[in-house]
C-alpha cells in the first residue's frame, strides 16, 4: 500500500517519471560534471578567468538542451513543470557530484597551497575597510580549519545545488510541453 501512494505521490508531482529518465539524467549528469570541472580548472588560473563567463552560458544552454532531449526521446514530448525541474536539479546533483571529486583532487593533491593563498589574498584585499579589524588572529585561524579540500568540496555540492535550482525554476518553465488536447489517445469514435 505505501508503494502504491509513494508511486502515486510521484506522478502527481513530477509527472511521468520513468528509469530511463534516470539512466538518461546521470549520462548526462556526468557530461555536466566535466563541464563544472573545467569550468573550475578555468578559474584556477588567473589569465583564464574570463573564459568563466563563456562557461557558464555554455552550462545554461546544456542544460536546456540535455533538457529537452530527455523531454522527446525519453519522455515521449510531454514533460511537465515539475519532471522538467526534478531533471534539471538531478543534472546539478551528479554534475556537482563529480566536480567535487575534482575540486577535492586538486586541493588534495595538485595544488594543495591553493585554499590558503586565496584566503590570504582575500585578506589582503580587505585590509583598510572595516571588515580588516574582523579577519585577525581567531577569526582568521578558524577560517583556515574549516577551508579544508574536503569541507571545500562539499561546500561546491551545495552552491552548485542552489544554483542548479534558481536555474531550475527558470530553465523547467521554457522546457514543460503538455500533451496536446487532439493528440490521438486510443479512443475511437
Amino acid at each position: 500500500m505505501q508503494k502504491k501512494i509513494i508511486i502515486f505521490v510521484k506522478f502527481i508531482v513530477l509527472g511521468k517519471m520513468d528509469t530511463n529518465m534516470n539512466r538518461h539524467v546521470m549520462n548526462f549528469g556526468a557530461i555536466m560534471g566535466l563541464v563544472f570541472s573545467i569550468n573550475f580548472l578555468i578559474t584556477t588560473v588567473k589569465s583564464l578567468a574570463f573564459l568563466q563567463y563563456g562557461f557558464v552560458a555554455v552550462i545554461i544552454y546544456l542544460v536546456y538542451r540535455f533538457s529537452v532531449h530527455c523531454r522527446e526521446n525519453v519522455m515521449d514530448g510531454v514533460m511537465s513543470y515539475g519532471s522538467a525541474l526534478w531533471y534539471i536539479m538531478q543534472l546539478f546533483m551528479y554534475g556537482s557530484m563529480i566536480s567535487a571529486l575534482v575540486r577535492y583532487l586538486f586541493y588534495m593533491y595538485i595544488k594543495p597551497e591553493f585554499l590558503e593563498k586565496q584566503l590570504n589574498e582575500t585578506i589582503q584585499a580587505l585590509q583598510g575597510t572595516s571588515m580588516a579589524e574582523v579577519i585577525t588572529g581567531e577569526v582568521y585561524q578558524q577560517t583556515i580549519e574549516l577551508m579544508t579540500p574536503l569541507n571545500m568540496a562539499l561546500q561546491s555540492i551545495w552552491m552548485n545545488l542552489i544554483l542548479g535550482l534558481l536555474l531550475g525554476l527558470v530553465m523547467a518553465g521554457f522546457v514543460k510541453k503538455a500533451e496536446s488536447p487532439f493528440s490521438d489517445d486510443g479512443v475511437e469514435m
